[in-house]
């Protein structure tokens, strides 16, 4: 139901307008009325109301200087003017003031209830307009959320990539250096009242997304339960970085009473090396664990930490050869690496191990139906080697340990499940970060499985299970091209048009062509 302010400086006006037309049938209410200028401001922004009938010559202020000031603060407000004077120069500030209905004195019911009704059409084409706006806004910020979490997940993208980004409005992604705020909500993990977790977690994502809505240049996340990545760029310096995390972290607390830890990432050059730096940050985040007394800090290794970085690039190796059991290659590789481990700085292998051993253990330990140790038992239990070479011992021992305990065959249960709901929920806004934490896994590690398992990256089996149920639709002469697009879970006509073309080599149209 509409709200109608009533603005004259004559009773008996404001009490005929008030009587002469059924408002409630029309879907309308008088919401207030006010006698002059000063008082329509006070009730305009009290009541916000959606139409406006207001005379010209009031005591204060005129209506149209109230129109005028009122457009600052409701501008979506329609005004309708019911004056007794009709000179020129009153007609031209209205048009100037967007004001398209003006009435004089007296009018008639009918008449004023024939403006009424063509307030209350352009009041509902604004009310579709906005939505569709909000709509079309939702789904490219998630695309762009999408786009990144892909290059985070380290699915590499195709060779147009840098047009991408551009298409989908992360053109900064390819202009000057990348930071990641890897922020994670103090306490998300404790067991019990999950309401009250869900609220605190929605009221610190509402105060961080309305904060980052003053930048161009950051695109966030959400990770998990109580976890979110800003990818941020144009802002180079320390200082700055600084200043961002800590508004952050203020207005969080302020609003929500709530605590955050903010990890801020090494720099990096390409939107290629987000993958590498949020791997990096999220093990540092994990080994160093929540500090009260320093809730924002800088990932920086030292120069000790240096020496292993040729030893951070066969990851994934080793994590293959492991996954297929091929025990000679594992023992040749640790080999190679003890040499090295011997001549490292003990916290540097520390954090090392623990970043290794933290991953390894989430790709082969899962194999078995065992669950995983925790990170604060692993942290701990590499914490207690005060000796580089008893510390590389117990890496030793926990990768044979590993390797000896991974089994099964066939299709991994844990994407046997993710294939089932992909099957089920294709046409909804699905997402890898809400299938891993449903399985109570890291979207790293789902990302990685769901590869290694099927043979494709979780965004291609998503699209071709959308494909392959449009193929089954378009098969239906009663359907439009367009209701097939919504009903595989494309809002955007043009991209599921691209999308079946880039698949098929024909658009849906010509598909559907093709079958009479």
């Amino acid at each position: 139901m509409y709200k109608v302010l009533i603005v004259d400086d004559e009773h008996f006006i404001r009490e005929r307008l008030v009587t002469i037309i059924p408002w409630e049938e029309y879907d309308l209410v008088v919401a207030s009325v006010a006698e002059d200028g000063e008082s329509a401001l006070e009730k305009i922004r009290a009541v916000s109301p959606d139409i406006v009938i207001t005379d010209i010559r009031m005591p204060d202020m005129t209506g149209l200087e109230m129109i005028a000031r009122a457009e600052a603060y409701r501008p979506n407000t329609q005004f309708i003017i019911l004056s007794a004077y009709s000179e020129f120069d009153y007609a031209r500030r209205a048009l100037q003031l967007g004001v398209t209905d003006y009435l004089l004195k007296p009018t008639k019911p009918e008449e004023l209830l024939q403006v009424l009704l063509k307030q209350v059409d352009r009041l509902e084409q604004l009310k579709v307009l906005r939505e569709r706006d909000r709509r079309n806004r939702y789904y490219e910020e998630s695309i762009r959320s999408q786009y990144i979490q892909e290059l985070i997940l380290g699915d590499q993208p195709g060779y147009e990539w840098k047009e991408e980004c551009v298409q989908v409005g992360l053109k900064w992604l390819l202009d000057g250096e990348l930071r990641l705020h890897l922020i994670t909500l103090d306490g998300a993990d404790q067991h019990g009242h999950i309401e009250t977790a869900k609220i605190d977690q929605f009221a610190v994502q509402n105060v961080m997304f309305e904060l980052i809505a003053e930048y161009e240049a950051i695109c966030p996340i959400r990770l998990s339960f109580g976890k979110w990545l800003l990818v941020t760029g144009g802002i180079s310096s320390q200082e700055e970085l600084l200043v961002f995390a800590w508004r952050l972290y203020d207005c969080i607390e302020r609003f929500t009473k709530k605590k955050v830890h903010i990890m801020i990432s090494e720099p990096g050059q390409s939107p290629l090396q987000l993958s590498g730096l949020f791997w990096e940050t999220e093990k540092m985040m994990e080994y160093m664990g929540a500090n009260p007394e320093e809730p924002v800090r800088f990932l920086l290794p030292s120069r000790d930490e240096m020496a292993y970085v040729q030893w951070t690039k066969p990851m994934a190796e080793l994590i293959g050869w492991m996954l297929q059991g091929d025990t000679d290659r594992v023992i040749e590789w640790l080999n190679q690496l003890a040499p090295a481990f011997v001549e490292w700085d003990l916290n540097a292998a520390q954090r090392w191990c623990f970043e290794w051993l933290s991953t390894i253990r989430e790709h082969a330990g899962a194999q078995g139906e065992g669950l995983l140790p925790s990170t604060d038992d692993l942290r701990m239990r590499i914490s207690g080697h005060s000796k580089i070479k008893e510390l590389l011992y117990f890496f030793t021992h926990e990768i044979h340990h590993l390797l000896r305990q991974r089994h099964g065959k066939g299709l991994h249960r844990l994407i046997r499940l993710a294939l089932e709901r992909i099957g089920r929920e294709y046409e909804q806004d699905l997402q890898l970060t809400t299938i891993a934490e449903d399985l109570g896994l890291s979207p790293v590690y789902l990302s990685e499985l769901f590869k290694q398992q099927t043979g494709v990256t979780f965004r291609v089996h998503l699209l071709r299970a959308r494909m392959g149920a449009a193929i089954r639709l378009l098969k239906d002469p009663t359907l439009k091209v367009y209701e097939v697009s919504y009903k595989v879970g494309y809002n955007k006509v043009e991209h599921f048009v691209k999308l079946f073309k880039r698949e098929y080599g024909m658009t849906p149209s010509e598909y559907r062509g093709a079958l009479v």
